[in-house]
């Protein structure tokens, strides 16, 4: 069984683009580019699973269930970073999330095309790519932590696709 190490920043992160101006190609994690990287998480969770309808029918002593549709999601914590969180000053024709931030696409309810890498960029690194939409942005800080911490939720907007570079 191969381990998948997290203890290195480089390993895991998110790329997104808008929907409007980018592509999947944008966010591949090799070879993309435009896409805004958000290398600062911790506590990724992916969520693919499906959804359950259970019954029961007189004839028979235990339920029965069957699945339906999927409700994928990407939840995680990040480090707030000026540019990522609220955008960045210079401008990108590109990328429009790069412009406005995590916040400003989150508020325009803006779609974007993501990655979510596992083992970095090499040769063979597994990540997965969807599109969906940003929320659940909560900035927090306390006495204990000298930066601010958000939460970020990705609801995905159709099914997961799993790659390798």
């Amino acid at each position: 069984m191969a381990v998948m190490n997290v203890t290195d920043g480089n390993q895991v992160f998110l790329t997104v683009i808008d929907v409007a101006t980018g592509s999947l190609a944008n966010v591949h994690p090799g070879t993309g580019t435009n896409g805004l990287v958000i290398p600062t998480i911790q506590d990724v969770t992916l969520n693919a699973s499906p959804n359950t309808v259970r019954y029961s029918t007189l004839d028979s002593p235990s339920s029965s269930a069957f699945t339906t549709v999927n409700e994928n999601s990407l939840s995680l914590n990040m480090l707030v970073d000026d540019e990522v969180f609220f955008g960045s000053t210079v401008a990108n024709a590109d990328n429009q999330v790069a412009n406005v931030g995590l916040l400003g696409t989150s508020i325009a309810k803006t779609e974007v095309y993501f990655s979510l890498t596992f083992e970095g960029t090499g040769s063979g690194a597994n990540y997965v790519t969807g599109k969906g939409f940003i929320g659940g942005l909560a900035p927090t800080s306390s006495i204990d932590s000298a930066v601010f911490i958000s939460p970020l939720e990705l609801t995905i907007n159709g099914e997961i696709t799993r790659s390798a570079v």
